[in-house]
């Protein structure tokens, strides 16, 4: 753990209210879009980024996701790729403003407030708000978490965070444990599988929540499947 990370930590025993007052001035320096491989898109991200870019899904992740395993959880994730050239976020314009301002990533949106939830897989998760450490910015202008969240209408993305963390939560525990028995290249099949269901299969017109729960669904039956099919071929031998 870095020392960023520790800081974090620290930060979260002491977490910001939905209402109470956090100083912070955005200075356009455009900082906090450069070199950054920590912003995860979810499938609410991708989505509303598709919308407001007029393209479909498997574009927006391909031309600026970066698809990969989570080292600890296992669970296919995407992360906002950097342009090649000068590590600049590929939607920072000249003046330093977003191209996709409204409709941008949602830990961009939060920025510099961090978001994190408590609780299990089965319980209901509780959302908290930190602040970040930053070196940008100017800290005279008081503003709430909820004001933040009503400027970019991503109040609803509360209980999107809740219902995916809960996902990749449960989805993390199954697959952690039957990865390690899968043969050959099953296992890397298993995940290019779930990530498709789990990033790509939605209809942009259509209300997000059910379909990515209904996603969840299906991404356990295949796990199931290849429970059933390691557990088939272990009495076999």
């Amino acid at each position: 753990m870095n020392d960023r990370e520790e800081l974090i930590q620290e930060l979260m025993k002491n977490p910001i209210g939905k209402d109470e007052t956090f100083y912070f001035k955005c200075r356009q320096c455009g900082e906090c879009c450069k070199n950054r491989v920590d912003i995860l898109l979810s499938p609410f991200d991708l989505c509303r980024m598709a919308k407001a870019l007029g393209k479909h899904l498997h574009e927006v992740l391909y031309e600026y996701g970066n698809l990969y395993v989570g080292g600890t959880s296992k669970v296919p994730l995407v992360s906002l790729n950097m342009r090649r050239d000068n590590g600049k976020c590929p939607f920072l314009m000249e003046d330093n403003r977003c191209r996709i301002h409204n409709h941008k990533p949602t830990a961009c949106a939060l920025y510099p407030l961090g978001r994190g939830a408590t609780g299990d897989i089965e319980g209901k998760r509780k959302i908290f708000y930190i602040l970040q450490p930053t070196d940008c910015g100017e800290y005279y202008e008081a503003h709430t978490p909820r004001e933040w969240l009503d400027e970019f209408e991503l109040e609803e993305s509360e209980q999107w965070f809740s219902v995916w963390q809960g996902i990749v939560m449960e989805i993390s525990e199954r697959i952690r444990t039957v990865l390690p028995k899968m043969p050959g290249r099953s296992g890397d099949e298993l995940l290019m599988g779930i990530a498709q269901i789990l990033y790509l299969r939605y209809k942009l017109e259509q209300p997000l929540i059910p379909q990515v729960k209904e996603n969840a669904i299906l991404v356990g039956k295949m796990i199931t499947m290849v429970e059933g099919t390691l557990a088939n071929a272990t009495g076999r031998m």
